[in-house]
């Protein structure tokens, strides 16, 4: 974690006390979901204080900047500060409290040169639409301007775009801090100080797991997310634009800045300990400016918790969206993924799995795709990964094969592991209708009576409940020496049991125990420098995600195996007195298995 705080002030701070600001300039009221905000990923919680620099302990001149801020800004400080007291995040607590009171600091480390950067095309494409945006903007206090020139001598103008919206007719102006390359306004924040982790929706999953079948949802989005946060003003200098001739400035954070993701997960994940600590309850999760709420069926937990959240949104001055404010129901999209609790089943959305399976199908028979191309898919597998983790590993590569592309019509060439990755995609996407069911908690091998084991000089045993499946090795195995790969061979039967028994274990979350550091790894990492290993790994994943079985390995020393050991050796008067219920006729291992090692030789 890198602290963040103002550094003390230089000849900037003293020459910007009195900064130029529009007249009229009032953010009073509900902020406009249509501003300057874009999205971002590339952000992490929380920073070090934010402190006012001497320039601004000079008399009466933070009085006034307080004032300033309290006028213009939605959100009170002086309303949150019993609760900010209270939070158990100290340091965290004191970048909210300062960044509110004057300004939320931009740690930009290269030098405070003014540089200039034309808007994109978009921009003269739709002149109307920019020039409402910007008045709208200045109306609300979120940004100064027009100038005739410019208000800063050293003012850094990032260009303006405007890209649509989902919404038909819907536009979003968007200021771009990554441009010029090199010398952008994000180059110079590190990406230490921007690095941001947000709540995975495992998380969501197991809160639905945890409040059972038919538990009420309901959720509710913060507007204008960092648009709320004020930017201290020894940073204006570096959010300048232009427009006609006339030149603008930010006053309040953009989403194109790298950091303010960063500043903004710090306070949405205080307003969420708010509502648990007045609740006494905790299900409740947030992304970013997305609130979930979760609570069983027949209960008005979850209505407690929507209502506690916007009660107390409404006091600090933190705008909601009323158009995504919904719930308590049993079915509710969060994240754009569909959440049923009477049937406990996640959607993806049909018109993002159509687009997956499309994107995969013209990559994996092409030779290279450009960066962009790739990029646009790997944020169509993140998606979908959301509720199918077990999938990650085959995003793992493709997200790799990004690394040193610097721009986006640079090209990817599709190499032949990543042709693997992609094929087991479009085979898994052929078959897959977008809805995976709700997993159970973890349960070990063990717990599910599931045992394996392998002997090098004569076979594989498996054990599920009574069943049993037990093999020698093919004579033309040891030869070529597989019979000595022992990663293989105590892999080989796990995948036997998926595939003879999958149906029985679907929907499970599986810890398979094992001696066998090896096999941990390799079940773990879903990797091997063994081509059979990495085929029996990759039909092991295909299969998991056909049967909706997620499965990890952990290493256990001195594991007693009794049952599976004696089936692996065809001790079969030791195997029925361990279990004697077992079943008469054991499984046949099937033939395909076999080939499949056999033909990765």
């Amino acid at each position: 974690m890198v602290p963040l705080c103002i550094p003390p002030p230089g000849p900037q701070a003293q020459r910007q006390q009195d900064v130029p600001v529009s007249a009229g300039s009032s953010m009073k009221g509900t902020a406009d979901s249509s501003g300057t905000a874009n999205s971002s990923t590339n952000a992490i919680s929380a920073a070090g204080p934010i402190r006012p620099c001497d320039a601004l302990k000079k008399p009466g001149c933070l009085q006034k900047l307080q004032r300033w801020f309290a006028a213009r800004m939605p959100v009170s400080v002086q309303k949150m500060s019993p609760w900010l007291d209270q939070y158990h995040r100290k340091g965290e607590a004191a970048l909210i409290r300062d960044g509110f009171t004057y300004g939320f600091f931009i740690p930009f480390t290269q030098n405070s040169q003014p540089t200039f950067a034309e808007n994109l095309k978009s921009v003269p494409e739709n002149w109307e639409i920019v020039a409402t945006k910007l008045r709208n903007e200045v109306a609300m206090g979120r940004m100064a301007g027009p100038f005739p020139s410019l208000p800063f001598p050293n003012l850094r103008i990032s260009p303006l775009g405007v890209v649509p919206k989902k919404e038909p007719g819907k536009f979003r102006l968007i200021h771009y801090l990554s441009h010029p390359k090199g010398n952008s306004v994000n180059d110079g924040i590190s990406k230490e100080a921007a690095a941001v982790s947000y709540v995975s929706f495992d998380r969501a999953v197991s809160l639905v797991r945890q409040a059972g079948r038919g538990a009420l949802l309901a959720k509710s989005d913060i507007e204008s997310a960092s648009r709320l946060l004020p930017i201290h003003r020894d940073c204006y200098h570096l959010l300048g634009c232009q427009f006609e001739g006339q030149f603008y400035y930010d006053l309040c954070l953009p989403m194109g800045c790298s950091i303010s993701c960063r500043y903004f997960e710090c306070f949405s994940t205080f307003l969420e300990w708010v509502v648990r600590h007045e609740t006494g309850h905790n299900s409740v999760i947030h992304y970013l400016d997305d609130f979930l709420f979760i609570g069983p069926p027949n209960t008005n937990v979850c209505q407690l918790l929507l209502s506690t959240f916007q009660f107390f949104m409404a006091k600090f001055g933190v705008p909601l969206s009323r158009e995504k404010t919904e719930g308590p129901v049993p079915v509710l999209s969060f994240l754009g993924i569909e959440i049923d609790t009477v049937e406990l089943v996640f959607r993806l959305p049909d018109d993002k799995l159509q687009r997956l399976k499309s994107t995969v199908a013209e990559i994996t028979v092409a030779k290279k795709v450009t960066l962009r191309s790739m990029q646009s898919l790997l944020g169509l597998l993140v998606f979908a990964c959301r509720i199918m983790p077990i999938a990650r590993v085959f995003s793992r590569r493709l997200s790799l094969s990004t690394c040193g592309i610097k721009q986006p019509h640079h090209f990817i060439r599709i190499t032949r592991q990543l042709r693997e990755d992609l094929t087991v995609w479009q085979t898994f996407l052929e078959q897959y209708n977008g809805h995976t069911c709700l997993m159970d908690t973890e349960v070990s091998n063990e717990e599910l009576s599931l045992f394996t084991d392998a002997a090098g000089s004569t076979g594989f045993g498996a054990i599920l409940a009574q069943s049993w499946c037990a093999e020698q090795w093919p004579d033309n195995w040891a030869p070529v020496g597989l019979c000595k790969n022992m990663t293989l061979l105590e892999l080989f039967p796990i995948v036997v049991t998926v595939e003879i028994w999958g149906h029985r274990i679907s929907g499970k979350k599986i810890c398979f125990w094992t001696d066998n550091m090896s096999v941990v790894f390799a079940i773990n990492k879903l990797t091997s420098s063994s081509l059979p290993v990495l085929a029996l790994l990759r039909h092991l994943v295909l299969r998991c995600l056909e049967l909706n079985i997620w499965f990890r390995a952990r290493h256990v020393p001195g594991r007693e195996n009794f049952a599976a050991d004696a089936l692996s050796r065809f001790q079969w008067g030791t195997f029925r007195e361990l279990v004697p219920d077992a079943e008469r006729e054991g499984a046949k291992c099937p033939v395909f298995l076999w080939r499949l090692v056999e033909d990765n030789c």
